[in-house]
């Protein structure tokens, strides 16, 4: 965790993604008050807008690049797997760190909320659940991507393609949200909008709760730690 706010890149990611997210909140809010729209919330408007996704597709490739590949460049890789130290512990304070840093990224958002809530005194037409369970599935989508990344990242030493080889396996999983639009029915149309983020973003944030995807994504979570620990396993054997 103390590795990541004295980074730049660290910082950049976090002004660029408070920026982005300041200025969508923004517009949203007025386009919602302009128009007096009462069909979705301002914080449905937000999480299924095009930059809530751009922002997450990219910002997780740039933070977990440097998890394991810095390691690997600067040969500190060895030193720790020679500690005692096992496989899982750093694989999962990699993945914690990751974690926390991730909900700072995200924070902004929801301090936007709060100031909105305690300024005009009312629940802004939103439910707790209508607040808690969109940051809930958001936490949840992020804990699966970084547990990509920290993967990819464990197979190579070059930051660069760590961040490449990410982004395009968390992108082509995220594309499967949109064979839905395919005109595909019956049962192959009910697993693909089980397997759709943007579905289960859209039932979260309508203060919906569903154990599916939860259990979905926290098995493919942990599936790709496993993974990861496999990998230094085998540099420890290796070496």
């Amino acid at each position: 965790m103390k590795s990541y706010f004295v980074s730049p890149v660290a910082y950049i990611l976090l002004f660029s993604c408070s920026l982005i997210n300041g200025a969508s909140f923004v517009f949203w809010l007025n386009y919602l008050s302009i128009n007096n729209i009462k069909e979705f919330t301002l914080l449905q408007a937000c999480m299924n807008a095009f930059f809530f996704w751009f922002l997450l597709l990219v910002q997780v490739p740039v933070l977990t690049m440097r998890s394991f590949a810095e390691e690997y460049k600067l040969g500190t890789i060895e030193m720790i797997l020679t500690a005692p130290v096992r496989e899982w512990e750093l694989v999962l304070s990699k993945f914690l760190g990751s974690v926390c840093f991730f909900a700072v990224l995200w924070m902004p958002m929801a301090l936007y909320l709060a100031v909105l809530r305690i300024v005009y005194g009312h629940p802004l037409g939103m439910s707790v659940g209508m607040i808690v369970l969109p940051f809930l599935m958001l936490l949840l989508i992020g804990m699966f991507f970084i547990s990509i990344g920290l993967f990819v990242s464990s197979l190579t030493k070059n930051q660069i393609i760590a961040a490449i080889l990410s982004f395009a396996l968390i992108f082509l999983i995220f594309s499967l949200s949109f064979l839905i639009y395919l005109g595909i029915g019956g049962q192959t149309r009910e697993m693909i909008s089980y397997l759709s983020f943007l579905d289960q973003m859209d039932t979260f944030s309508r203060g919906i709760f569903d154990s599916r995807p939860v259990v979905l994504l926290g098995s493919a979570t942990f599936f790709f730690l496993f993974l990861t620990e496999k990998i230094l396993e085998w540099r420890r054997l290796r070496e």
